[in-house]
């Protein structure tokens, strides 16, 4: 009589990894929503000035293509 073939390797254990290599899904892009009562400093990007007035922030979202929100002075953690 023949003796059964002993297999090493579980097979199970194989399925079961991949199980666990699950993708979490891509998060989606972030949307700025923008205030309509807080105003910014600006800088044109035709010419690099910064604005003299702070203007709405709604500005900022497309209607203007050639304004861009100026970077802040203020030190990060104080």
């Amino acid at each position: 009589m023949a003796t059964p073939k002993q297999v090493t390797e579980p097979a199970a254990v194989a399925d079961s990894m991949s199980i666990h290599s699950v993708q979490e899904p891509a998060k989606p892009a972030q949307r700025h929503d923008y205030d309509p009562n807080k105003r910014v400093k600006a800088v044109d990007k035709n010419t690099g000035e910064v604005l003299r007035r702070s203007v709405p922030e709604t500005w900022l979202d497309g209607r203007f293509p050639n304004l861009k929100a100026a970077p802040s002075n203020k030190k990060e953690g104080k």
